[in-house]
Order: C-alpha cells, then structure tokens, then sequence
C-alpha cells in the first residue's frame, strides 16, 4: 500500500500491560521503539501502523517469552478492541462475526486487513499485510491468528480447531506452543498467514451474543467507517491474487485483470488513481519474497527465482539488482553471514 498507514493509538496498551508481566517497564519498551508514551493521553489518536508491529517484535525481545504474540492472542480480551471488538461478540454466529472483522478492521488499522474465502468444506482467513514497511511482524501475524482462534472458541463455548495455520515467517526454534494453541499442521515460510477452518465452524452461534446491541454497534460502526474511507480495496484484492498466482501461475497483468473482472487498461488506470501500479505492487512484493528466501541459506537462488515467476535466474538477478542495488549472491552473503 503507497502512503502512510496507521492504527488506533490504544493498540499498544495491550503490548504494554502483556510486557509488564515480564517485569518489562513500559518506559523502556516506548524507549526502545521511539515511541511517545504522551500520544496516549488523546484517545482518539493513531500512530504509524509499524510501530505497533515494532512494539511486538521489541517485547518479545525484552521479556525472553519466544512465543509473546502467541500468548498475546491466547488472551486477548475483545474489548481492547473498541467497538470492532464488541461488534464480534454481539454478532449472531462465528462468521458473521469474522465478516465484522472483515468490514470493520478498517476502523482499527488500514496497515492490515483480511480477507475470507470459502471454498466448500473449508474456509481460509487470510491476514494481509497492507503497509509494506512492517517487514518483521512474527509477532503481531502470531498474535492475529491465535486471538481469532481462542476468541473463536471463548465465544462460541465449542473447543474447535483449525484445519491448518501458516505463517510468512519461518519457523522459529522451540513451536510447541504454536502446537497447543492451535493443535493442528502449522506451517512457516509460507506466502501469507492464514487459518483454515472446517466451514461448519462459521454456523456456530456467539453464546452471548445481544442481538438489539449488535444492530446498535453496527450502526456505531458504520458512522465510524465514513470517516476512514477504504480506498484500497483494489490494492489488496490484487496483492491476494498475485501472491497466490506466484505460486506456479502467472501474476501478469492480463491475468490478474481477468480474475478482478477488469480488463488490464481499466485496472492500471483505477491503480494509477491509487498511486502505484500492478509492477509496483508485483516487484515490492516480488523484493520482499527474495528476501526472506534468500535468508535461508538451503534455498538454491534458481529455486527462488521459480518461486517468484522468473522464467529464467538472470531475469531473476537483474531484478533483484534493480531493486536492492546487490546481487542475490551478495544479498545472501551479508544476510547468513558467510565470506
């Protein structure tokens, strides 16, 4: 997404309050992050939606907990939320609630945002990231999934379990929590976080839902939503079909277009109305797949340069070289350490 992206002010108590259980002072944390504590005292207040994702990544370091966006989301209390929040747990199901989010994220961030797809037996729940900046957000992609799924099961009274999880970072050192949390396949390195759910899950009612509450929340809601309009909406529907059709298939433009409904000339004219274009959108993405593959010294560059669409590992190379100014040697090289 081109332009700044932020986030409710107020989403960074909870990092603070889960952090001084650690003992972590939240003086230090603000600290670390160049974060102003003073930007709390206006509760309608929104920061840069990266420091937020800077403010987990840092926590985790200051309390030594290797899973603390696991257990963030484990116990997130819906209500720090705002009115998302309570719009989720006065809506009459499970997937009504997530469509809440869906709509309703928006109020909360526009550096993040998911996208729900069904596809018969299954469900998958995509959380995008929206603000190319936030390059290292282990934690906060963590702390999403695992609040959506004990959310889901403390709403709903069901001990239910995802299908699957995946995640875009790799697989960090100890994940036996990630094990008990979400008691299912969890995969890493993959090209988006999402759950997928049994689609039977989204019928389960919310136990304590008020029906009268919720039409009043969603009207609240709706007011809110005006003021933030969503003008990237395109820009995530393409990022979602590119990232998938990176995978084996064809992200041109062409191709794209037709899955959008739009004929190429119509979707680079509406993305030119957003500020970027389908090859901005397709080489930042492109640039920050390379990255992480290249990170992991058993990837084979020419393994790397099929995994993002190149026909051939020279395309590859004069890519990479045009957006980072290094070879994928030479990037490998600094990132692993090796001479």
């Amino acid at each position: 997404m081109t332009g700044a992206t932020t986030i409710q002010a107020k989403a960074v108590e909870k990092i603070f309050h889960a952090a001084a259980k650690h003992g972590v002072n939240r003086n230090l944390l603000a600290a670390e992050t160049s974060f102003d504590p003073s930007t709390l005292n206006d509760p309608d207040s929104r920061i840069p939606f990266a420091t937020v994702v800077r403010l987990y990544e840092k926590a985790a370091e200051l309390t030594g907990d290797n899973a603390f966006g696991l257990h963030m989301g484990e116990h997130a209390d819906p209500r720090a939320f705002d009115v998302l929040g309570y719009s989720v747990i006065n809506s009459p199901t499970f997937g009504a609630a997530l469509e809440r989010v869906v709509r309703y994220n928006f109020i909360w961030t526009n550096g993040s945002g998911f996208e729900i797809y069904q596809n018969g037996a299954t469900t998958r729940i995509v959380y995008d990231y929206l603000d190319d900046s936030a390059t290292e957000h282990r934690h906060d992609a963590e702390m999403t999934l695992a609040a959506i799924t004990c959310l889901g099961r403390s709403v709903t009274a069901v001990e239910w379990f995802p299908v699957a999880v995946s995640f875009q970072h790799s697989q960090p050192p100890d994940v036996s929590e990630h094990q008990r949390i979400f008691n299912c396949p969890v995969e890493f390195d993959s090209g988006g976080n999402e759950l997928v759910l049994n689609s039977a899950t989204l019928d389960l009612p919310i136990m304590k839902a008020d029906p009268g509450l919720c039409v009043v929340l969603d009207r609240h809601a709706e007011e809110l939503l005006a003021k933030y309009p969503r003008s990237d909406d395109l820009v995530a529907r393409l990022r979602e079909i590119i990232r998938i059709e990176l995978n084996g298939g064809d992200p041109g433009v062409d191709q794209v277009a037709r899955q959008l409904g739009l004929s190429a000339r119509t979707l680079q004219r509406k993305l030119r109305e957003h500020g970027t274009s389908h090859q901005e959108i397709l080489d930042q993405m492109r640039k920050d797949l390379a990255a992480r593959y290249l990170s992991q010294p058993e990837m084979a560059i020419c393994e790397v340069a099929y995994l993002l669409g190149f026909s051939e590992s020279s395309a590859f190379h004069r890519a990479f070289k045009r957006w980072t100014g290094s070879t994928p040697t030479e990037f490998r090289r600094v990132q692993t350490g090796q001479r």
